[in-house]
């Protein structure tokens, strides 16, 4: 981690949590004082002492060997590993060492300087009999602890720590329910004894107008009300190494954004973690996007014990045994296991929440009943914030907070059934009043926002919307009667690739053929699909099948992209889902 003091700068390599370099991790006694060397604590009558971490580093390695002399060199390596600094600049933390000791009532001189070579700490030192770590009143407020195990995420958090010694802000993003608090709150107990005081979780959540946040900030530090809370937290957070979590910042994301700012620029040894939608874009900050859990790949077929290596397995397995003791993964019921964890893309509250309905439903029809509106009415734990109590209020949560035309444009690109481009994107929009303009900042702010997937192959970004957003964003563009005719322009546009791509069969080479139209391939097949259903249009589903059926040529070229005439001919409902 970076930070500077006295005009120092550290390695980046470097990290408060591990250069300390005192020898044993035993509290002391001297005075009134009590230090505590792993926790890079002082207390005075049981109150914490404000210090730099610099002065702290000295007195650390002092207090490990009272009576001795440190020389110069030797403390200067202490507090200051791996960096060049001034003799200057050592005398000035040591200046600073004896202000705050000598606020002792006696009058004791707990530091002895030797000229020319270096210091002695003098005072009498015992093991302070309670043991190395302070009491929960001698600490600042801790962050809760985790009821379950945030499974699969070992390797996220490992990067996260890392993360966390090479810059002070890293913003942790994902979609709801992706499990983004779980991973934070993890990480945070993870470290905590390793932090200098308690690490201090602020839930942001329940703030939604930018003035709040700093009293949020000020209270979850247990800072008394002031008229310049900021101001405050500042002053509390400058001689202190703290890892603070900000869980939930996208309901005041601009005023977070500009107190991050603020604290990373006047309080040096403060590591922050933000947990949000989308990134905060300030100044510092390393983005860790949260992946789903892991599932097996659409081609393989395992064996329920080679399942259980599955993340999102595991973790559906764990929910329905909570609920029903008697449930077992084996080799017979594995397929559906997988399959519907694949529905729910490897979300774990999604996940979560349709595990207690096995006992209920079965795992064959609870598949079913996930490819319509259930899906979305499942409730989860009572207990949950009301925005994950079920998976309609955690997109209730994400869509209100859209502006209009991102509400606009999410019901747009639901009409796509899989992957599709922004070339597709652009034919839908035309003509649309609510959406004039190019789309590309539209679909941007939506990744952004972990609404939509962005892929990349070699040549072509193409994108994907998580299944339960989709049915939700369907749902809202039933509800503005505009289905159908964006249904139809779907397909005018469908039949358009369909037929460039006929007439360049011979004229592109393959690889080239298949950079151009296999990104389309589920705009086509969702297109042949509505145009053959009940709802569709015949004549423009009889002109796509023929226009399909000429790049039977090109099928068994591997690749091309495989486009079929439905087998079936279903209501735009169920088809689109």
């Amino acid at each position: 981690m970076y930070s500077t003091t006295l005009g120092t700068t550290t390695t980046p390599t470097e990290t408060p949590y591990d250069h300390a370099p005192f020898s044993s991790e035993g509290a002391v006694r001297f005075g009134p004082f009590i230090l505590y060397p792993r926790q890079h604590l002082l207390l005075k009558h049981g109150e914490p002492v404000s210090l730099g971490s610099r002065a702290l580093d000295l007195l650390i390695a002092m207090a490990a060997r009272p009576g001795e002399l440190l020389e110069k060199s030797e403390l200067i390596a202490c507090a200051w590993p791996k960096v060049i600094v001034e003799e200057c600049n050592l005398r000035a933390q040591i200046v600073a060492l004896r202000r705050v000791l000598s606020e002792d009532e006696t009058g004791f001189e707990y530091i002895v300087t030797v000229p020319g070579r270096g210091y002695r700490f003098v005072a009498h030192t015992e093991p302070y009999a309670t043991g190395s770590e302070p009491s929960m009143a001698e600490r600042l407020p801790s962050l809760p602890s985790l009821i379950t195990r945030p499974l699969g995420r070992d390797t996220v958090l490992q990067r996260l720590a890392e993360q966390l010694q090479q810059t002070r802000l890293v913003s942790l993003v994902g979609p709801g329910g992706i499990g983004k608090s779980t991973v934070a709150l993890a990480l945070g107990n993870q470290l905590a004894g390793e932090m200098a005081y308690a690490t201090c979780f602020v839930d942001l959540s329940e703030i939604d107008e930018d003035s709040r946040i700093p009293h949020a900030l000020a209270e979850a530090l247990g800072l008394q009300a002031s008229s310049d809370p900021l101001r405050e937290v500042v002053q509390h957070l400058q001689q202190r190494r703290q890892l603070l979590i900000l869980d939930n910042c996208e309901q005041a994301l601009d005023g977070t954004a500009l107190v991050v700012e603020t604290l990373l620029k006047w309080t040096p040894d403060c590591a922050i973690l933000a947990t949000s939608r989308e990134p905060l874009r300030t100044a510092g900050e390393q983005i860790e996007r949260l992946l789903p859990l892991q599932l097996p790949a659409a081609c393989e077929h395992p064996n329920a014990e080679q399942a259980l290596g599955y993340p999102a397995i595991e973790l559906f397995v764990e929910r329905v045994q909570a609920s029903d003791t008697a449930f077992t993964l084996n080799d017979g019921n594995v397929a559906d296991v997988i399959n519907i964890c694949r529905k729910l893309d490897g979300i774990p509250l999604d996940i979560e929440i349709a595990a207690t309905r096995v006992s209920a439903f079965g795992l064959g029809p609870l598949a079913e009943l996930l490819d319509g509106e259930f899906r979305l009415q499942m409730e989860g734990r009572r207990t949950a914030p009301p925005r994950h109590r079920s998976l309609r209020a955690t997109l209730d949560w994400s869509y209100q907070t859209l502006a209009p035309a991102e509400q606009a444009m999410l019901r747009l690109v639901a009409i796509f059934n899989g992957t599709f481009t922004l070339n597709a994107v652009r034919a839908l929009v035309e003509g649309d009043a609510m959406l004039p303009g190019d789309p590309l900042p539209l679909i941007e702010s939506l990744v952004d926002k972990s609404l939509l997937i962005a892929h990349r192959d070699d040549t072509l970004k193409y994108y994907q919307m998580p299944k339960s957003e989709r049915l939700y964003a369907l749902e809202k563009l039933d509800q503005t009667g505009s289905t159908q005719r964006l249904v139809a322009r779907h397909a005018a546009y469908a039949l358009g690739v369909v037929k460039k791509a006929a007439s360049q069969l011979d004229a592109v080479v393959p690889e080239a053929w298949k950079n151009l139209y296999g990104a389309e391939s589920d705009t086509i097949r969702s297109a042949l699909t509505w145009a053959c259903s009940t709802d569709g249009n015949q004549s423009l589903g009889l002109e796509l099948t023929l226009a399909a059926l000429g790049l039977g040529p090109y099928r068994d070229r591997s690749s091309s992209p495989r486009v079929e005439p439905p087998a079936a001919q279903q209501p735009l409902r169920q088809q689109v889902r």
